[in-house]
């Protein structure tokens, strides 16, 4: 009898579960469960939430980029276009302590132009620990095209140029900004119409020559004075050059305005 027991018990048993298991409700064992729920969790994308630190590595890096496009933007005279930065900072943010010391920022390809992509090494020392980054810098800028199709050695013409708005950091090749004046150079090679004009592509007219005195204008909230001076550079209208003040000996930059002058820019 106590057989007889056994077995309907173990028959009941499976029963029981043949009818879990038509339902679609057969339970795991509790270690199998919480592996299954630890399976799952892996399976959705992991998002990184801002911290305190990666929002104040951000603002650090466009300010850092766009100082360098602005000094840079000064140096050449030109005027300020319209930039973008967008900020890549590396996941491993989220798991560094806040720097109790001010972030050093390493910016990489130092010969290279403020623009495109800009790699960045960010630096803290107590506690120590250090972060890569990037900013893709995009800049638009108003440039010279030709107008129509110019001809090797063919002086060029104000009717000959046509100013475009491009994204130069994704250009593969020179440019000249439309706020240096073209008139009067000479095309090396032959230029089809729509085409971006490169500084190789041009033999400049100079304004000034290396060695020959130079008249050096400065001015500055209204005040404004006159001085000699000698070009260490040639240069054509709107170019920057290195020219030396006579009175003081010291050199400085300076940009030419017309036959002969040149001006400081503060």
């Amino acid at each position: 009898m106590p057989m007889m027991n056994i077995l309907y018990s173990r028959w009941l048993q499976h029963q029981q579960w043949l009818i879990t298991l038509i339902k679609g409700e057969v339970l795991f064992p509790v270690w199998k469960r919480i592996g299954l729920l630890g399976l799952l969790m892996l399976s959705y994308p992991l998002q990184a939430v801002p911290t305190d630190l990666s929002r104040h590595l951000e603002t650090r890096l466009k300010e850092d980029a766009s100082d360098a496009l602005n000094s840079y933007l000064q140096q050449q005279g030109w005027s300020a276009p319209e930039a973008d930065y967008q900020v890549w900072i590396s996941p491993a943010v989220t798991h560094l302590p806040p720097c109790r010391q001010a972030i050093r920022l390493q910016a990489g390809g130092q010969y290279r132009q403020p623009w495109g992509r800009r790699p960045y090494l960010a630096e803290c020392t107590e506690p120590a620990w250090q972060l890569r980054a990037r900013v893709e810098v995009t800049l638009m800028l108003p440039v010279w095209v030709t107008a129509q199709e110019i001809q090797k050695g063919q002086a060029i013409r104000a009717r000959d140029l046509v100013e475009k708005s491009l994204d130069i950091s994704r250009l593969q090749r020179g440019f000249v900004p439309s706020s240096e004046s073209l008139v009067g150079s000479k095309s090396t090679r032959n230029l089809r119409m729509g085409q971006l004009i490169g500084e190789l592509d041009l033999q400049k007219a100079w304004a000034v020559r290396e060695g020959e005195g130079v008249l050096i204008r400065a001015g500055l909230d209204g005040f404004s004075a006159t001085t000699r001076g000698k070009a260490l550079a040639n240069g054509a209208i709107g170019d920057g050059i290195k020219v030396r003040n006579i009175s003081s000996g010291k050199e400085i930059q300076a940009w030419v305005i017309d036959k002969g002058e040149v001006e400081t820019r503060f």
